[in-house]
């Protein structure tokens, strides 16, 4: 009879996931509460800056969604040959997410030209046109301040450190409030800048950032540990395999941010206080996915490294950990949403109209909360072994061929106007949680090589 040790018990268990995940989790909620904070400040100067700030908002993230999934793809590397003891291959392999980087801030900067074009094919409002178009082009140009970002942090989430992570988000996030405050409302005889102010605020506490996790990547231990410094050179194999890995995650990514800017853009043509409400909700849907987000890191980290070091059971093990941690955070947050709909969208926008809107919607959120987690935590756990391709096809999928006509139906066809949108939206997300949980239930990933 195998006899385990103590050692053994805790592998792939609650406390070593949680470990992990807590420091992802607060980073997560760090960078909510700076969204948050965006969405109230710019949200005090109206509901056409409100709508034109979420728009773009949404813009830019779809158009970051690719690049930053293509860098993503360091975590699945880094995890797996820390694991497996191959020290000197991670730093080669990060370089060569830095270079994939560089390349895309300097597609985003050319894109940043054609912003005001982007920006009129959602086909909203003149006056929310003016917002958002400027507020698109100023973000894009930062752009490869976030995919710097994501390529560094996958560095460190892969070693599992995320208490690094935390602390230059708490950093950077200091920086965008106050920049917030001060450009936004023209505080301390600086001039009122409104929604360009945010947009300026929030690129340089991005580029704070970035120079950080630069300086952490290079630190003397990591450089003796992991050749982050002697491994600069290119190299074209190592780009393949990650662009194996990461380009898949890069077009799910982009494709689902795709379909939710178009989504965005129907509610848009429903009109302003309706995409006004669809802003506030979206700013509170973040305070249950992005922190899902961070137990999703740890389950690719500890997957990744239970798969490189040859031990799937504690990988299976710690899915199923961060899944279970997951539920009981969102049974939370559904409680919330409940309970509380009309209080929590008044602190983003008090408009009679938004609040009445929004908070129907927030009820509606709180029926697929557990649903939404489970699809998260599962994706990450595939993220882990490298089963990035068949989490591309059902995501895209079900993006495109659920999702948006749903959202059609419930908000034109059956006149449910926004909330009726998000009707279709809840079908669709309960459906690919479920989808992404009974992939990682069935173990085939275990099987996959990168």
């Amino acid at each position: 009879m195998e006899r385990r040790t103590f050692e053994d018990h805790q592998k792939g268990g609650y406390s070593e996931v949680w470990h992990i995940a807590y420091p992802a989790v607060l980073t997560m909620i760090s960078q909510t509460i700076m969204s948050f904070t965006d969405a109230a400040m710019v949200g005090r100067l109206g509901a056409v800056e409100l709508a034109g700030v979420g728009l773009a908002g949404t813009l830019v993230w779809g158009l970051y969604a690719f690049f930053n999934g293509l860098v993503n793809g360091v975590n699945t590397f880094v995890a797996q040959d820390y694991g497996a003891k191959r020290y000197s291959r991670i730093g080669r392999m990060t370089w060569q997410g830095i270079y994939f980087a560089v390349i895309s801030g300097a597609i985003l900067l050319v894109l940043s030209n054609f912003s005001g074009g982007l920006f009129r094919l959602m086909g909203p409002a003149q006056d929310v046109q003016a917002v958002g178009s400027t507020y698109l082009r100023i973000r894009m140009q930062g752009g490869l301040f976030i995919i710097l970002w994501m390529c560094f942090s996958s560095f460190l989430r892969g070693l599992g450190d995320t208490r690094t992570p935390l602390k230059i988000t708490v950093v950077a996030n200091v920086i965008n409030i106050v920049g917030d405050y001060l450009l936004i409302f023209g505080k301390f005889g600086l001039p009122r800048l409104g929604t360009e102010g945010a947009a300026i605020a929030t690129i340089t506490a991005n580029g704070v950032g970035a120079v950080l996790f630069f300086l952490a990547f290079i630190h003397n231990k990591n450089a003796s540990e992991y050749s982050t410094r002697s491994g600069w050179r290119p190299h074209a194999g190592e780009m393949k395999r990650l662009a194996r890995v990461g380009l898949p995650v890069g077009l799910q990514w982009f494709l689902d941010m795709g379909s939710f800017i178009i989504f965005s853009a129907l509610i848009g043509r429903i009109g302003t206080m309706q995409l006004a409400a669809n802003e506030a909700t979206i700013r509170l849907l973040s305070l249950s996915f992005l922190p899902l987000f961070g137990v999703s890191i740890a389950a690719t980290t500890l997957i990744g490294q239970y798969i490189g070091r040859d031990e799937p059971r504690y990988a299976l093990r710690s899915g199923n950990s961060a899944l279970r941690l997951g539920l009981i955070y969102t049974s939370f947050i559904a409680l919330v949403f409940l309970v509380f709909p009309d209080k929590l969208v008044s602190v983003i926008n008090s408009d009679p109209d938004v609040v009445r809107i929004g908070s129907r919607i927030v009820r509606l959120m709180a029926v697929f909360q557990m649903f939404d987690g489970v699809g998260i935590i599962s994706n990450g756990c595939l993220r882990g072994a490298g089963d990035t391709r068949w989490a591309m096809f059902i995501g895209i999928g079900y993006a495109w061929f659920l999702f948006l006509p749903m959202a059609y139906i419930g908000g034109f066809i059956l006149k449910g106007e926004a909330f009726g949108a998000w009707a279709g939206a809840t079908i669709y997300i309960m459906a690919l949680g479920l989808t992404f949980y009974l992939r990682f239930r069935s173990g085939k990933w275990q099987s996959i090589k990168i």
